[in-house]
């Protein structure tokens, strides 16, 4: 009897009694995926970390601002102070009886007067030198007319009558011009006829006393900036002048 009271209470919960495992075991798998998920491994890192000591950098060196240098004032000029006029003191009258006793201090607008400055007199300027005396120019005109006839006069001196059988036969006689240019020194740069004396043999005799003339040179004030100047003389010839 026993045994029947007790089959039916197992058989009433079978249906639990058959779920009871598969809860059992998803109870466990929970619990061990619990523990899994909970449990922290430590994870060691074997590289090596190199620890490297930097300077600090120096701080920036301060900007300096130049300041402005203030332009230098212009000297005062200082004014002479004007010299006062000295008032005439003039005398106290004499009283006849005063009760007072005259003091002789002196009164107080003579104390009150300012002392004049001394002036120093200024040196006197040393007078102006004497302008010098304008310096004569030689007239180049004149020097240029004289240095001209001294050179036709020496021509006309050293001036021969041509010799020789023609010119004994023929006896000719004219003037004869010539034209010669000569250099600052004197020397002969070049010489021709300018008119002839329709004679030849008085025509070369001209050059040939051209060509034997010595020349001076030029006076320093005479065709100033001419390096040769160019003259002209006449010369005349006379049978048995010489």
């Amino acid at each position: 009897m026993r045994a029947m009271t007790t089959m039916p209470f197992f058989y009433r919960f079978r249906d639990a009694l058959a779920t009871l495992p598969s809860i059992l075991i998803l109870a466990i798998l929970l619990f061990a995926g619990i523990q899994k998920a909970v449990k922290i491994e430590t994870h060691t890192d074997d590289t090596l970390v190199q620890i490297a000591l930097m300077e600090a950098e120096p701080p920036a060196p301060p900007v300096t601002i130049p300041t402005p240098q203030p332009s230098p004032t212009p000297p005062q000029v200082v004014k002479p102070l004007p010299v006062p006029l000295m008032q005439p003191v003039r005398q106290p009258q004499q009283q006849t009886v005063s009760a007072t006793p005259v003091s002789n201090t002196p009164s107080a607008e003579m104390a009150a007067a300012p002392t004049p400055p001394k002036t120093v007199a200024a040196p006197a300027a040393p007078p102006a030198p004497d302008p010098a005396p304008p310096v004569a120019k030689p007239n180049s005109a004149s020097a240029e007319a004289g240095y001209i006839s001294k050179v036709r006069a020496h021509l006309n001196s050293i001036k021969r009558y041509p010799t020789g059988r023609e010119a004994s036969l023929q006896r000719p006689q004219g003037k004869v011009k010539v034209w010669f240019v000569l250099n600052r020194d004197g020397t002969l740069a070049e010489q021709g006829i300018e008119e002839s004396s329709n004679s030849m043999l008085l025509d070369e005799a001209a050059r040939k006393t051209i060509n034997r003339a010595a020349f001076s040179a030029f006076p320093e004030s005479s065709w100033v900036g001419e390096a040769t100047h160019r003259f002209s003389a006449e010369l005349e010839f006379i049978p048995g002048a010489g």
